[in-house]
């Protein structure tokens, strides 16, 4: 196909958007409502992708574009006004070429569904690994022009959430829109943001969405996310929107972001009475205009795979995999509920399932689930067939903005807001549950549930997964106590290693390197401690480099040998913001040297990260920390590191906490310049968890030198 001279010509890089820019000749009262556009978009080789177009301001129209190939594409438009010349028949040549950016989207183009039907590739099969975050309704209440975290002056609280969950790789930014602006979360009065609605949910506001939302979803396109997006919120939205205004509103957002690297999450809880056909229809109308196929499924309520409305949706010609919620508190959805999934024989072909909503960390609903649940959730998980999950933590989750105010979800189910919750350990335990997956090759892994063929792991705490061919095995042990299992189904005369791998600290820590599995066979040794450990028994020898660490043995008792350091101190959480924007910050506190002072959480019932900045690396001996006059002392946890990278364990009270109120004194080993004490919360929020004064012994390295 040759271009077309006559016809305008754009140039636009694969995978990259590119807009079609229309003038309408006709004035139309409301733009939104009384004109629709279509687009076809044809390659040189015959391919065809058809989207919708949409009104911009004014008399503006665009039709947003990405191409998937190289190469010559002509597109034409067609208006439902035929009669409106400045839309309908309007043509044009798109020449598209190579994709020169980095990161793994523009290498392997938009991500799809797996040939097998069990996982996500990039368009050129290249397995993607999902790792989300939650952000709900952050296209209504996350701002772009303010940033209220401690001591930063970068002035885009977005920017600053995604540039953490880059650096910690995250793969996907969940969230969906507050269509209705009738939902309970984000904070309306502290963090004013303009509306969706010119006239609410009759006329859009455009507006908004040039000078926020497509800026908000460009960072994220051009940083590598894909856009996990839904259009609303069970059945608050559809009580408050006709289903009129929902099929337009579905529409325009489709025409808006179906050339972005989405996949397409319908709404947050679609299955219940109330909600289900609306969302049905708002489904079909996307599916009908995403020429890309973006894999679309729907955010489901707690549900087994024997419920009607799963049924429902595996009739729906749009739905092409699950996206479960396990809810949250502090129980966990037995093995049973992912088998039924991954034994679904609804379909002729499986459907990939991903855990989208599990025990968000530090958040209270239907009992408060603490600090590791998270992590314990997104293991459990993956073990069990989802490849790869999506975190959540309070605060960032419920678009908390600030200590001040009483809007949205701050102080019932999330008690801290997004500064707070943006820092929690979880989050860095995402990294090391992602790097070990990658490491493992999760494409290739099998949940085995409780198989007897595969092993005697049929405890709800004991998992297993292994690749069809028995050259790789995994389990993961979140039982309390030291017990483990054995593995079967090795290949006997195969030469196996096994090692075990932190959650904590994303490090290996090897048990042998070479074994011949008796009888194909393996027993587990005991775990190395009584927290949770995943376990990798392979015979393949090409999967590369590892980190390696070595289990924490006490290092003596606790002396006064070493000199008092006087570190930067930061925390977050304790980082208070009053109606009239004035902070306060105990933090300085811990280090004063008055005993009458002290370190002051904002949330109690939340864990917290007091993080400690030596300046250099020194050699640590001890720590003292003096709790509050009315403490009631926490579990912890102590790690360091040289580059807020990697960290190891100094010193972990996480399992058997301490007693009374009493002052604790650790010994310390190793050199690090970074010292973290993670205090944890506890269900009871009226516990008072309080410092008073913190003591950080180094030795003199100059000295010894």
């Amino acid at each position: 196909m040759k271009n077309d001279m006559s016809l305008p010509l754009h140039t636009a890089e694969c995978w990259k958007r590119t807009d079609i820019v229309l003038s309408s000749s006709v004035a139309y009262e409301n733009p939104y409502w009384d004109v629709q556009l279509d687009a076809v978009f044809t390659h040189e080789d015959g391919t065809k992708i058809h989207l919708y177009g949409f009104w911009n301001g004014g008399n503006e129209f665009r039709v947003r574009f990405a191409p998937v190939k190289a190469g010559n594409w002509v597109y034409e438009v067609t208006c439902s006004d035929s009669a409106n010349t400045g839309l309908h028949g309007q043509k044009g040549t798109i020449l598209a070429v190579e994709n020169t950016g980095s990161t793994e989207l523009d290498k392997h183009g938009f991500v799809r569904i797996s040939d097998n039907g069990r996982y996500f590739v990039y368009d050129d099969g290249t397995p993607f690994y999902w790792l989300g975050d939650t952000n709900w309704q952050a296209p209504n209440y996350v701002s772009i022009k303010r940033c209220n975290y401690p001591g930063c002056r970068c002035g885009n609280q977005f920017l600053h959430e995604l540039n953490d969950r880059i650096a910690k790789g995250f793969t996907v930014y969940q969230t969906y829109f507050d269509s209705a602006e009738s939902d309970g979360g984000g904070q309306r009065r502290i963090s004013p943001e303009p509306s969706l609605w010119l006239e609410p949910h009759n006329r859009i506001n455009p507006d908004t969405f040039k000078h926020k939302i497509d800026i908000m979803f460009d960072h994220l396109a051009d940083a590598g996310m894909v856009i996990a997006l839904g259009f609303g919120v069970h059945s608050n939205t559809i009580a408050a929107m006709s289903l009129d205004a929902l099929e337009h509103l579905s529409r325009y957002l489709t025409a808006r972001y179906a050339a972005y690297p989405v996949v397409w999450i319908t709404a947050q809880e679609i299955t219940g009475d109330a909600q289900f056909a609306a969302w049905n229809r708002s489904a079909e109308i996307t599916a009908a205009g995403d020429g890309y196929h973006h894999p679309q499924g729907a955010h489901q309520f707690p549900m087994p795979m024997e419920n009607s409305y799963v049924a429902a949706l595996d009739e729906t010609a749009w739905h092409a995999f699950y996206a479960l919620q396990a809810g949250h508190g502090p129980s966990r959805v037995p093995k049973s509920l992912y088998e039924g999934y991954w034994n679904n024989t609804r379909n002729s072909h499986p459907k990939p399932y991903v855990e989208t909503e599990a025990n968000y960390e530090d958040i209270a609903c239907g009992g408060f689930n603490g600090y590791a649940s998270s992590r314990i959730a997104a293991w459990r998980a993956n073990l069990l067939g989802s490849y790869g999950f999506t975190y959540g933590v309070t605060g960032v989750w419920a678009n908390c903005y600030s200590t001040a105010g009483d809007t949205g979800w701050l102080g019932n189910y999330s008690f801290e807001p997004w500064y707070m919750g943006i820092d929690k350990p979880g989050s860095r335990e995402m990294t090391y549950l992602s790097r070990f997956f990658r490491y493992a090759d999760f494409s290739s892994l099998v949940p085995r549930f409780n198989d007897p063929d595969w092993s005697d792991c049929t405890d709800e705490e004991k998992l297993v997964a292994a690749s069809e061919d028995h050259r790789t095995y995994i389990a993961y042990f979140c039982n309390t106590d030291l017990t483990t299992g054995t593995l079967k189904g090795l290949c006997s005369g195969a030469v196996y290693s096994a090692k075990w791998y932190n959650p904590l600290t994303g490090k290996f820590l090897c048990i042998t390197d070479s074994f011949d599995p008796v009888h194909g066979e393996y027993s587990v040794p005991c775990k190395p401690t009584a927290g949770d450990w995943a376990l990798l028994v392979t015979s393949r020898t090409d999967l590369g480099e590892y980190l390696t660490e070595t289990v924490s043995l006490p290092v003596g008792k606790f002396t006064e040998e070493g000199i008092p350091q006087k570190p930067k101190v930061t925390c977050s959480g304790s980082c208070i913001y009053t109606v009239g924007g004035k902070e306060t910050n105990s933090v300085d506190a811990l280090f004063d040297g008055n005993p009458e002072t002290e370190w002051i959480p904002f949330a109690p019932i939340a864990s917290q990260t007091i993080s400690m900045d030596l300046g250099e690396n020194k050699t640590l001996c001890g720590i003292r920390i003096v709790p509050g006059k009315e403490a009631v002392l926490p579990s912890y946890r102590i790690m360091g590191s040289n580059n807020k990278m990697d960290w190891d364990i100094l010193v972990d009270r996480s399992q058997d906490g301490i007693k009374g109120s009493r002052i604790v004194e650790e010994a310390l080993c190793g050199t690090y310049r970074y010292v973290d004490l993670l205090w944890f919360g506890t269900a009871n929020n009226t516990d008072v968890k309080t410092i008073r004064e913190i003591t950080l012994l180094a030795k003199d390295d100059k000295a010894t030198t």
